[in-house]
């Protein structure tokens, strides 16, 4: 799921994931794991080899993942997800091992949150990003109520995939360090209209808050014609459209205090 740039590491304590809401219909790690040929059903969860990857060491006694990186936790599965109760504890506990990284998940079960979370928790852990994963009106207005009202010091809202115009303003104010929008990739993929998409930057633009177009999806319509993006370009045309807002180097945010100096970002003026 990372970019191709040295700041990003991907996570995946464990692997698999049930169903829950339309965004779900043609998830990606099913069409992975088809893609090459698992022998294990996707539904069935399960740990992997790379569980401790955050406390492993080099030869040297030194982290393999560096101080400093942004870590994509879970992206084969769901961070919050109830087969993965026994296991989680662990992960908490390297998360806080490792307060020298940023820990990034985003979850379809964020009414979970509060049982999930460590006794330490508070107010939230400084190095732990949460994002909250909508993909329709429906899963905004039923999700994101609950994920305002949570002690989490840093949040993004992800609207992926994209299934219809969405109106987040009710839910955007400074507490939200970034929305991301993507359409949805895959052979069966639903499409994804432009204008959606400009309208949440219209959204995002009105409340200050840092916006980020990530991927066209498979189907992308734009000024009324259908365009069948191939994976490959997917990511590099939606970068191209340049329609972000308040993002800088690496795609962060403005908002987010990565331990990076100011020179390390570009300012992302609003294009029109």
């Amino acid at each position: 799921m990372s970019e191709k740039w040295d700041i990003y590491v991907d996570w995946n304590p464990w692997h698999g994931c049930t169903k829950v809401s339309a965004g779900c219909k043609y998830c990606y790690v099913y069409r992975q794991d088809e893609m090459y040929g698992s022998n294990v059903e996707s539904s069935l969860v399960r740990k992997t080899a790379a569980f401790n990857l955050p406390i492993k060491h080099k030869r040297d006694k030194s982290y393999k993942i560096e101080p400093g990186k942004v870590v994509f936790t879970c992206f084969t599965s769901d961070f919050l997800l109830k087969d993965a109760d026994e296991w989680r504890p662990e992960c908490w506990d390297m998360i806080r091992e490792r307060s020298d990284c940023w820990f990034y998940f985003f979850t379809k079960r964020i009414e979970r949150f509060m049982d999930c979370v460590p006794a330490d928790w508070g107010n939230g852990y400084e190095n732990v990003l949460v994002g909250c994963t909508v993909e329709n009106q429906q899963m905004a207005d039923v999700r994101l109520p609950i994920f305002k009202s949570l002690p989490i010091k840093h949040k993004s809202i992800m609207v992926a995939p994209m299934l219809g115009p969405v109106n987040l303003e009710p839910y955007l104010d400074s507490t939200i360090e970034e929305v991301a929008v993507s359409g949805e990739s895959g052979n069966d993929a639903r499409p994804c209209n432009y204008d959606w998409i400009l309208s949440v930057r219209e959204q995002c633009i009105s409340k200050n808050v840092p916006f980020r177009f990530h991927q066209t999806g498979a189907i992308f319509i734009k000024d009324g014609k259908t365009y069948r993006v191939k994976r490959q370009y997917q990511l590099s045309q939606a970068h191209k459209a340049n329609i972000d807002f308040r993002i800088g180097k690496y795609f962060v945010p403005e908002t987010v205090l990565f331990q990076w100096s100011d020179s390390d970002y570009h300012d992302s003026e609003p294009k029109k």
